[in-house]
């Protein structure tokens, strides 16, 4: 049991939250010996499966007085034979042409707290197990089902011995559901207010346009153009702020296939050169120094990419700011083992110590007009390939040391 809880909470900390209810799930399968479960929860005004071990049951909805309903409405656990209960819904079956025996459903308790009286209402779904036999034959649930309170339930040792702890886990399951719900509604909330601020820069333009065209010498006026300029850059930060979250919010949703990691070194290499020529960086350097032995990896390299570029693009930005003379950018690759290393260093002044120690805290920056997402975005890519990161400031520069 240890080892599973261990395993799962190490998937909470570095990994997708739909990897976590998928391991949660597993686990409860295997812990009590079921031949199949999934996962329920709200999604809107229905109630539907969100993850199961049959693909083909994700994302249909189910009736809210269907087994599961009174589970997540009435915070109970219910112990049927299926064939045999109404409220079994039976669309299920017919879907995946499969018959449901023995099923046990189970509330799965939300992490938030509830603010009323009614602690049913804080449920954030059902954990639901099939059996193919009788695992409580001391009730007879073909003549009707059982139902329980959960906390009566819990408290019944014979049950939760042959449970095994799932108990355990649910509190884990329902982080997992509320972070995903909380990802899909940021996501488009943040979606909505970038293509606002974008119509906002539109109109500013338009409005600039009315005035030259009636009254032009208005635009000549030194505070009114200071006043257009503050307004045009406020949008445009908070525009780039709302494009920077939802990078880090696709951040978990990876495409992994075989890649090599030196041709995504190269083409971040390249991207690099065109952001000097932008910057004016004279007399640039990106030296690349790549192991020819490192061998296929599943990653995704659009993701990796974009972590490389953010660390590469912190580097020419500083030895641009601070004029350093012959500025140099240098990226190399290793093999150890089964894992690969890449350090990405610059010769500037290095980053100042009350800096470093938020590098990789979103919304901390000292950069004028700045998000604090950049490293964050970097350090969660890293995080969800399951590699780690770690920076090395000197004198004599900045270096980042990432092993996958």
């Amino acid at each position: 049991m240890e080892d599973y809880l261990r395993n799962i909470v190490e998937l909470s900390l570095g990994s997708t939250p739909e990897e976590l209810l998928k391991a949660s799930l597993e686990t409860c399968i295997k812990l009590t010996g079921a031949t199949g479960g999934s996962i329920l929860g709200e999604e809107g005004v229905h109630l539907q499966f969100l993850f199961s071990d049959v693909v083909e049951l994700i994302g249909v909805r189910v009736p809210f007085d269907s087994i599961a309903g009174v589970t997540v409405k009435e915070s109970k656990v219910v112990y049927t034979y299926a064939p045999t209960d109404k409220r079994h819904f039976d669309g299920v079956d017919s879907q995946i042409q499969h018959k449901t025996k023995y099923l046990l459903s189970i509330p799965i308790r939300s992490i938030l707290k509830s603010t009323g009286a009614d602690r049913a209402a804080n449920n954030a779904g059902a954990l639901q197990l099939l059996f193919e036999n009788n695992i409580f034959p001391e009730i007879n649930v073909e003549q009707g089902a059982q139902e329980f309170p959960l906390t009566s339930f819990e408290e019944n040792r014979p049950f939760m011995n042959r449970l095994k702890g799932i108990i355990w886990i649910l509190p884990i399951v329902a982080f997992g559901m509320e972070v995903t719900r909380l990802r899909q509604t940021s996501y488009q909330a943040i979606h909505e207010l970038k293509n606002k601020l974008i119509s906002g820069l539109s109109w500013i333009k338009y409005l600039k346009e009315d005035i030259r065209q009636k009254t032009p010498e208005i635009l000549n006026d030194e505070n009114i153009k200071q006043d257009f300029e503050l307004s045009e850059s406020a949008i445009k930060e908070g525009a780039n702020l709302a494009r920077m979250y939802l990078e880090f919010t696709n951040i978990y949703n990876p495409h992994f296939a075989p890649v090599n990691i030196n041709d995504v070194l190269t083409e971040t290499a390249e991207s690099l050169k065109v952001l000097a020529v932008e910057l004016k960086a004279s007399d640039f350097v990106i030296k690349l120094d790549l192991d020819k032995k490192i061998v296929l990896k599943n990653l995704d390299a659009s993701q990796l990419k974009m972590a490389f570029f953010n660390l590469c693009k912190n580097g020419v930005e500083a030895l641009v700011e601070h004029n350093i003379p012959d500025p140099r950018i240098m990226i190399s690759s290793t093999t150890q083992n089964s894992h690969v290393s890449v350090t990405i260093s610059d010769n500037g002044p290095g980053i100042p110590r009350e800096i470093a120690k938020n590098l990789f805290v979103a919304f901390k920056t000292k950069k004028e007009g700045g998000t604090g997402l950049g490293l964050a975005i970097t350090k969660k890519i890293i995080d969800v390939h399951g590699g780690t990161i770690k920076c090395n400031i000197s004198d004599k520069g900045t270096s980042f040391t990432i092993i996958l």
